[in-house]
């Protein structure tokens, strides 16, 4: 049996029930969880919700989630507690032996049983951002992967086993309180931790297949193709499942300066926004629209265009002011 986890804060409910449906769609019989890194809305009792809700509060007592929250943005707080609601779903539900993680901008768009194909033989799956290098010099390329990390933590599945829940206990103890987006640091979030996995941990397996986890950084790449609603990508066969993460809203994610894709351009992907928008209307509440009670750091604000080129500019000349030499008068 297979259970689906999402963790997201309060704005992002509709993007987590949208996703809970698409699984609902494709694989009935899955359990679908929230893992709520907030708490609920006003006027929103859990059982008007139409998936099972794992809030933070139940996991953490009440001074270490405010300890958390106040050096948290919430993106960092969700990324700080989803190896905690992993372990949760895995303490909780013992009966399914194959646990998903996705990240609430997901669409899933075949079948959940692929995932347990490949987990026959293996314990871990994850997907990289590219699976081919960059050959254009345009962003992002390799240097800016090794600083947010390699394997997108949007998805990860575990078959149940001693490793897996060795490997929940280590990323629950590297992420709790490391998981700022710091580049001098050498932290992103939960997923630059993802890279030491092929190497600490056994039967990992990288998932190299253009059909899985399609999304912003991998779509020129990748071209979709549609016939009564069923997508395609290419010759590779039926598209498993889309990330939207910057796609529907571009300052959404790590590449919000991504000079690569260009979706004016593309009709194709414009074409699986407009469904997936579709769907998300849908699950639209007015409650959710209230500010996140956890995650109290405000989220950077990107500058973009002239803006961008100027603070460029002005660090540059700040770098170069720091570092110039002063004459010693003897």
């Amino acid at each position: 049996m297979i259970a689906l986890l999402t963790v997201c804060h309060t704005r992002q409910l509709a993007q987590a029930i949208t996703l809970g449906r698409s699984v609902q769609q494709v694989t009935p019989d899955a359990l679908f969880l929230i893992g709520l890194a907030d708490e609920l809305p006003a006027g929103i009792q859990p059982d008007s919700l139409p998936f099972p809700v794992i809030r933070a509060s139940e996991l953490l007592a009440a001074a270490e989630l405010s300890a958390l929250s106040a050096g948290y943005t919430p993106a960092e707080m969700a990324g700080a507690l989803k190896p905690l609601f992993l372990k949760a779903c895995y303490d909780r539900y013992p009966e399914h032996s194959t646990v998903v993680y996705a990240d609430p901008n997901t669409l899933f768009l075949q079948p959940l049983t692929a995932i347990e194909d490949k987990l026959t033989k293996a314990v871990f799956l994850l997907t990289p951002y590219l699976l081919q290098p960059p050959r254009d010099g345009k962003f992002p390329d390799e240097k800016h992967l090794q600083n947010i990390g390699l394997y997108n933590s949007d998805f990860l599945a575990l078959r149940r086993s001693k490793e897996a829940t060795r490997f929940l206990t280590w990323w629950d103890s590297r992420v709790r309180t490391r998981a700022h987006i710091n580049f001098c640091e050498g932290l992103c979030t939960d997923q630059i931790w993802l890279m030491h996995v092929p190497a600490f941990f056994d039967n990992v397996q990288i998932v190299q297949q253009p059909t899985w986890h399609a999304g912003l950084w991998n779509l020129h790449d990748r071209q979709l193709q549609s016939s009564q609603g069923n997508w395609q990508v290419g010759s590779d066969g039926p598209l498993f499942f889309v990330n939207m993460k910057g796609l529907t809203n571009p300052d959404d994610g790590f590449f919000p300066y991504q000079n690569r894709l260009s979706v004016n351009k593309r009709p194709d992907i414009q074409s699986i926004l407009r469904d997936y928008n579709q769907r998300l209307a849908i699950n639209l509440r007015p409650e959710f629209s209230q500010k996140p009670v956890y995650g109290q750091q405000p989220e950077p604000v990107l500058l973009r265009g002239w803006r961008k080129g100027a603070v460029d500019s002005l660090r540059k000349l700040t770098a170069f002011i720091d570092t110039f030499p002063i004459p010693v008068l003897r």
